[in-house]
């Protein structure tokens, strides 16, 4: 975060060293007008010659620069104005630039301090020079409102990067949002479609010698679930995975079958929305994979109601249970149903485990 803040600094600064300070250096050549009227001295013009030869390098670099570097440089250009303001050229041009460098400042209260010091030491020498004051007022307000005004640009510019950054942020989460996403739901895909690959290729060969017929079934069937599982996978990444409920446990209720564990069905999925029912699919499928791959179950109960606007999920199996330790699987549950705004809990019971979900009506 601190290295692409820094990244975006130096590169807003190469923007306004090009954009920002070369076409100010137009206000520089008032410094000559009143010798229109006056001719100047040798002195002058040599004061003159070596006040631009110090204030350019300061001027130049303050637009890539800040902190004690930035105040030193406007306070030696505010003091060469006031070095100059002897010589009869238009000092006050220096003081102007000398409060637009203060006002770059990242501090804005010791910016505007600066900037009020320069304002009064303008006042001060042209009272004490016993200047008119049409000679030194304009150069006043001019000090006070650049250097205000560059105060309200770099604030300006500061929200635009933190809302630069903000921006990067929420794609970079929105970014891990979507790779945790398709993680829980390619893991529950293919999980589920392995799994009933590998049961029915299991049963294909064990009917392989007694019932050729019946084993070229199994095998068709494996082909179907491959076909299956990838139109599935098709749309998991497409971000559309979790489908029908009530189609969700039907296909359940075949998996079990083919792993030999009884199974037991309580509920209407058809009266849970849409919405909730998508998620309780996911979380049913992954449910009911981890029933058949770990809990070594010989019958298996599944359970779903919907009352004041929550759908309930009940898994329950009789297998031996386990470690509870969340990996991809009850991880990718948990994650799914805390960001629709639903819960996931597991206990043993005596035998199994039992998983209950739940997720309110109108989850996105």
């Amino acid at each position: 975060m601190e290295s692409n803040r820094r990244a975006m600094r130096n590169e807003s600064g190469r923007r306004s060293f090009l954009n920002g300070p070369l076409p100010w250096l137009a206000y520089l050549p008032f410094y000559v007008l009143p010798w229109l009227w006056q001719p100047p001295t040798r002195l002058a013009v040599i004061a003159a010659v070596i006040g631009v030869a110090i204030f350019l390098p300061l001027y130049l670099t303050a637009y890539r620069t800040t902190g004690t570097r930035l105040l030193v440089a406007s306070c030696v250009v505010m003091a060469l104005a006031a070095a100059l303001a002897t010589l009869g050229g238009n000092w006050t041009v220096y003081a102007i630039y000398a409060s637009a460098m203060a006002g770059g400042l990242r501090d804005t209260r010791l910016a505007g301090r600066l900037i009020g010091g320069f304002a009064l030491l303008t006042v001060a020498l042209g009272l004490a020079l016993s200047q008119p004051l049409l000679w030194w007022l304009p150069g006043v307000l001019l000090v006070v409102t650049t250097g205000f005004g560059v105060i309200q640009r770099e604030a300006i510019h500061d929200r635009n990067e933190a809302l630069l950054l903000a921006q990067e942020e929420v794609r970079r989460l929105s970014r891990t949002a979507e790779r945790e996403r398709i993680t829980r739901d390619l893991h529950d895909v293919v999980g589920r479609t392995l799994t009933l690959i590998a049961l029915k290729s299991d049963i294909a060969v064990r009917l392989s010698a007694d019932d050729p017929t019946a084993a070229a079934e199994e095998m068709r069937n494996v082909a179907g679930v491959a076909r299956e599982g990838l139109t599935e996978l098709r749309a998991a990444l497409a971000g559309v995975a979790g489908g029908s409920l009530a189609r969700e446990a039907e296909v359940s209720r075949g998996v079990l079958a083919a792993a030999g564990v009884a199974s037991e069905f309580e509920g209407d999925p058809e009266s849970v929305p849409p919405d909730a029912g998508a998620v309780l699919a996911m979380t049913l499928r992954e449910a009911v994979t981890n029933v058949i791959r770990h809990a070594d179950a010989g019958r298996c109960r599944m359970a779903i109601s919907f009352a004041d606007g929550v759908a309930r999920l009940i898994v329950e199996d009789d297998g031996r249970g386990g470690s509870f330790s969340e990996g991809t699987g009850l991880g990718g549950m948990r994650q799914r149903l805390t960001a629709a705004g639903g819960s996931l809990s597991l206990e043993r019971t005596v035998p199994g485990t039992r998983l209950a979900a739940m997720v309110p009506a109108g989850v996105a």
